[in-house]
């Protein structure tokens, strides 16, 4: 979605009437009773209009917040650390006295990172008329089912938050007081554990040997049970066993170890060079899974399922508390649409294609209002004329269950460092 001019004007109406200021505010200080004391020690950064990008900015309350919004109306928020002080002191500080103390354990899955597999959009098809489809978004899906489950069942977590970016990932922003307290150690521990297959130039440097051996730790055969019963569509979609695309196939039995080089050539060459062969990729991927399991190879059939489906991280979006990550409901500027968070639970449910854009916001809000000024206050129920209902509706429940459970000022347990080392 192209913008012109009214961009910024219909910006400028969204932070007035709709952007959720007094919820992102109560979230980022936890529900604390000192929530003007934390929040104005919480970083914030601005991407302005023309690129311009403004770090240190802090508030001491969401009035303020929602002012300098609608001032400044910038193209992008980001969210950073609670500092020792706050951080639109920083310039006259020392760097002893404005350090990072704290923030909420975050992952970026960006579907670019999956473009060696992705042919439907990105860089294999410059033609794509949009950044994703509902056949790649399938990855983004694969990814939240694997690090949801790891994250509460193998950390016990539980207060995590998932969001559309707005273009083409998700991002996951966990807010267990355990979490937020994670110092560099525990946050690169927990990123490794997660971490199995690399995107990207990343895995141009490793072999191309099996990412999986028996016996399979639990936390990959968990994901494995997950994501094979998924991978067939995917496999099909993609059409990664057609014979018009080679590369596909040899991508994907590649993956066939050293004792089975003269099955995989053999295969190689059938499937690439025999124009005749009409065979659908969905009885070529079922012709393999079969010979597979008929030799008793079940982890090679494991190992192309997670090579292709499983979760791949920016590591170091989540390894360090200096790292900043686009704010909810955030409004993608390429795209329009906005960075709602979502369940989940019922992720088959969401459609990313279909979330609420800038513009229709604008003009659900224009059918209930005459564009002027509201009395103060007003704006707080403006979204609930509009299809950001829902989506501001299950974020102010996220933070109700948060703020039920924890408060800054009683944290003072960190996740066992060491036990999280030895699981990764």
């Amino acid at each position: 979605m192209e913008f012109t001019g009214d961009f910024d004007r219909y910006l400028k109406i969204f932070y007035r009437k709709l952007f959720p200021c007094e919820l992102v505010c109560k979230w980022l200080s936890c529900g604390s009773k000192q929530m003007s004391e934390v929040l104005s020690r919480r970083e914030f950064s601005f991407t302005l209009p023309g690129d311009v990008y403004v770090r240190y900015q802090s508030f001491n309350d969401s009035a303020s917040f929602r002012k300098e919004l609608i001032k400044s109306c910038p193209h992008k928020i980001d969210i950073g650390a609670v500092y020792s002080a706050p951080p639109k002191l920083q310039r006259s500080l020392s760097s002893v006295a404005f350090t990072p103390e704290w923030k909420e354990l975050v992952f970026d899955i960006d579907l670019t990172d999956y473009d060696e597999i992705r042919f439907c959009c990105g860089a294999q098809n410059p033609d794509a008329k949009a950044p994703i489809c509902e056949k790649c978004w399938e990855l983004a899906k694969c990814a939240v089912i694997c690090m949801d489950r790891a994250l509460r069942e193998d950390f016990g977590l539980e207060h995590i938050l998932w969001v559309y970016s707005g273009r083409r990932g998700v991002h996951c922003w966990v807010c267990d007081p355990v979490a937020r307290q994670l110092d560099s150690v525990g946050r690169t521990a927990i990123v490794e554990y997660l971490t199995l297959a690399h995107g990207g130039e990343a895995r141009k440097s490793k072999k191309a040997a099996q990412l999986v051996d028996q016996p399979l730790h639990p936390s990959i055969e968990s994901a494995a049970s997950l994501l094979c019963p998924r991978f067939s569509n995917y496999c099909i979609s993609q059409d990664m066993l057609n014979s018009c695309y080679p590369e596909r196939i040899k991508w994907v039995l590649k993956h066939l170890p050293a004792d089975m080089t003269l099955q995989r050539n053999k295969l190689t060459d059938q499937w690439t060079s025999d124009s005749s062969d009409n065979s659908s990729t969905a009885k070529r991927w079922n012709t393999l899974k079969l010979f597979l399991q008929e030799v008793r190879r079940n982890n090679i059939i494991k190992d192309i399922v997670l090579n292709t489906l499983y979760p791949r991280l920016d590591s170091n979006v989540s390894t360090g508390t200096g790292h900043l990550l686009k704010s909810p409901f955030c409004v993608h500027p390429k795209t329009g649409f906005v960075c709602v968070p979502f369940d989940a639970q019922n992720i088959e449910e969401f459609n990313p294609l279909t979330v609420p854009s800038l513009t229709s916001l604008v003009e659900q809000i224009s059918r209930t209002t005459s564009g002027t000024e509201e009395p103060t206050g007003q704006h707080l129920l403006a979204y609930k004329g509009t299809a950001l209902r829902p989506y501001i509706e299950f974020f102010e429940n996220f933070i109700n269950r948060l703020s039920a459970s924890t408060e800054v000022s009683n944290v003072d347990n960190k996740l066992p460092l060491q036990d999280v080392v030895n699981l990764s």
